[in-house]
This record gives structure tokens, C-alpha cells and sequence, in this order.
């Protein structure tokens, strides 16, 4: 009897420790952090849209549907991004400290743990470091899913990186996963990188509803150039940019129109920047993210972005940077000739 009752005490523990097939849970510990909200969304079937996680005296514990393999994205309190590789029956935990979310280690499986190894060794090189560490561990591992994801974060989101290094990495990645389905549908991008919004192509024939009723699309801005600006609170860079948007309006009163696309799931922290800003022109979320369709329409990978069309609908700059790619190009427009 006393053995049974030891077995049962065994089994239920390795139960209640284990996860359940068909599930992925997610638990968290976090020091200096009692009470908030954390969002958790994915772009590969995780999650049907964003759910929220509630975190209750610094602890959390999450749980949902996955039958399969998908990438997680958590959104802290402070809106910065921390990436979670899921598969079912994963049990996946957190710990950190909410004042150096960099150093949150993230344990339960093989690739959480490779890619909490990179990120804590790679965390104060900067994009150039970073980048060459990530094309290191791609060519020494490249089976491993957090390859792929680096492959995404650090090449194929950057206009910047060369041709021929982003062709080089993504064969290494097809050759040794061959049946990653996700690899396969980034082929046309792979190709064709650069070439939507290439300088004289046309503009992308956008169009989406604002919470007015009215309805917004390109030819409303045939005519005068128009500036088209990806962005979302959630990502450091991009929250503050959109002060330059304005600047560049009041510097050039009347004479080009503006576009804000923001990829928030927060429609309070998206409306609080617009707020501190000042943003009175049209702005648009469909709470989204990258599944937006326009996000998709316009080929965006990575913010924040920027897009200059002319009067006649033809592309005359893209972008990461506003001073770079951007400003001398206007400068161009509205130069006494």
C-alpha cells in the first residue's frame, strides 16, 4: 500500500511538473515587478490574436492551445519584446529582474535556452556586433530554429545587409531544414528584397478605415508627395519618431501630407505618444502588428520605417532613417530652384 501510494505521489508530481500534449504553457518570476499586464501574440499560429497575461505579486503562468511548433512574442510592461520558442507539451519558464529585462533568462527547452545563451553574451555589442555573432552561430548551427530567427531579426529585417549575405545564410538554413515551412515562404522576400519600394516604383494602392467612418487610400494623396511612417510604442526606436513627422509637417506647411501606421496592440500607450507628440494627422492601427495588412501590402520587416512618395504616386525614398533616407530627399522637393 505504501508503495502504490508513493507511485501515485510520483506520478502526480511528474504531472503537475510536465506539460500536457497539445498545450504550451508559459510560467514567469519576476523580481521588482508586483502587478501589470504582459501581451502575447504570434505570427505563426500560437495564438489567434494578442492575449493578455495577468502578472499577480510578480509571478504569472500562462497556458494555451498548440498542437504544433510556433513562435511566441511577450510584450513587458515597458513595451520592449522578448522572443519564446513554443512546441507542444512545453513548459517554459521565465525569471529576470523587471529593471534589466536584457538579462531575463528564459529556460525549458533547447532553443529558449541557445538563444537566452546568445542574447545575454551578444546584449552590449550594438546591431553591427550582434549581427556577426548571429551569422557565426547561423553557420555553426544552422538546423537550430533560433538560426531562422536570427536569420529574420538580423538580415532579412534590414535593408541595409548585403544581397549576397542574406542569400548565403538563407541557403545554409534551407539546406539543412529543408521542410521548414517558414523558410519556404520567405523565398519570394529573399529574391525580391528591396524591390516594392524601390525609388521609382509605384506606391502601394493602400486603403483602411479610420474610427471616424472615413475611408483613407492612395489616390486621396495624388497631387502633393506624402510621407508614409511605420510605428508602434512598443518598439524604442520607433515611439520616437513620430515628433519628426511633425516637425517635417510644420516645416513645410501645406505642402506634403503624412500617413502614421502604427503596429500597437495597445490602443492607450499608441494614443499617449500621439498625445505627447501632437499627432494631428491621419494615423492608423488595426491592432494588428505584423499581421496588419497593410504591414504585409507595404513589405514592411522592421521598424520604425519610411516611405516618401512624389505628387504622381512614384517612390523617391524608403527607410529605416528619417535624417538618411529620408530628409534629403525632401529637402530636394521643396529647395528654391
Amino acid at each position: 500500500m505504501k508503495r502504490f501510494i508513493l507511485y501515485t505521489l510520483i506520478a502526480f508530481t511528474l504531472l503537475s511538473c510536465g506539460g500536457s500534449e497539445g498545450r504550451f504553457r508559459l510560467k514567469g518570476e519576476f523580481e521588482h515587478l508586483r502587478q501589470g499586464e504582459f501581451y502575447i501574440y504570434s505570427n505563426d499560429g500560437g495564438t489567434a490574436g494578442f492575449d493578455t497575461i495577468k502578472i499577480e505579486d510578480g509571478q504569472f503562468d500562462y497556458e494555451t492551445d498548440l498542437r504544433d511548433h510556433a513562435i511566441y512574442y511577450l510584450l513587458y510592461p515597458n513595451l520592449s519584446e522578448q522572443v519564446i520558442f513554443g512546441a507542444s507539451g512545453d513548459v517554459i519558464t521565465i525569471k529576470g529582474d523587471a529593471r534589466n529585462l536584457k538579462s531575463v533568462e528564459v529556460k525549458g527547452s533547447q532553443p529558449n535556452e541557445e538563444l537566452t545563451a546568445f542574447r545575454l553574451e551578444n546584449k552590449d555589442k550594438g546591431l553591427s556586433g550582434t549581427r556577426e555573432a548571429a551569422a557565426a552561430f547561423i553557420a555553426q548551427s544552422p538546423s537550430s530554429p533560433v538560426s531562422v530567427f536570427l536569420f529574420k531579426e538580423y538580415f532579412l529585417s534590414y535593408d541595409d545587409v548585403s544581397q549576397g549575405d542574406v542569400k548565403k545564410h538563407y541557403r545554409a538554413l534551407c539546406k539543412a531544414q529543408p521542410d521548414n515551412l517558414q523558410l519556404l515562404s520567405w523565398q519570394s522576400d529573399v529574391e525580391n528584397r528591396g524591390r516594392l519600394l524601390k525609388k521609382g516604383s509605384s506606391l502601394p494602392e493602400f486603403s483602411f478605415t479610420l474610427e471616424d467612418g472615413r475611408k483613407v487610400q492612395a489616390s486621396d494623396y495624388r497631387g502633393k508627395p506624402l510621407l508614409v511612417h511605420f510605428w508602434a510604442s512598443w518598439e524604442g526606436r520607433s515611439r520616437a519618431e513620430t515628433f519628426r513627422v511633425r516637425r517635417m509637417l510644420k516645416g513645410n506647411q501645406g505642402k506634403i501630407e503624412a500617413v502614421s501606421i502604427s503596429l500597437d496592440v495597445n490602443d492607450a500607450a499608441r494614443k499617449g505618444i500621439e498625445r505627447m507628440d501632437s499627432v494631428s494627422w491621419t494615423s492608423y492601427c488595426d491592432f494588428q502588428s505584423w499581421n496588419s495588412p497593410l504591414v504585409k501590402q507595404f513589405g514592411i520587416r522592421s521598424i520604425p520605417f519610411y516611405l516618401l512618395a512624389g505628387a504622381d504616386g512614384k517612390v523617391l525614398a524608403a527607410g529605416a532613417s528619417y535624417e538618411k533616407d529620408i530628409e534629403p530627399e525632401i529637402k530636394k522637393l521643396f529647395e528654391p530652384r
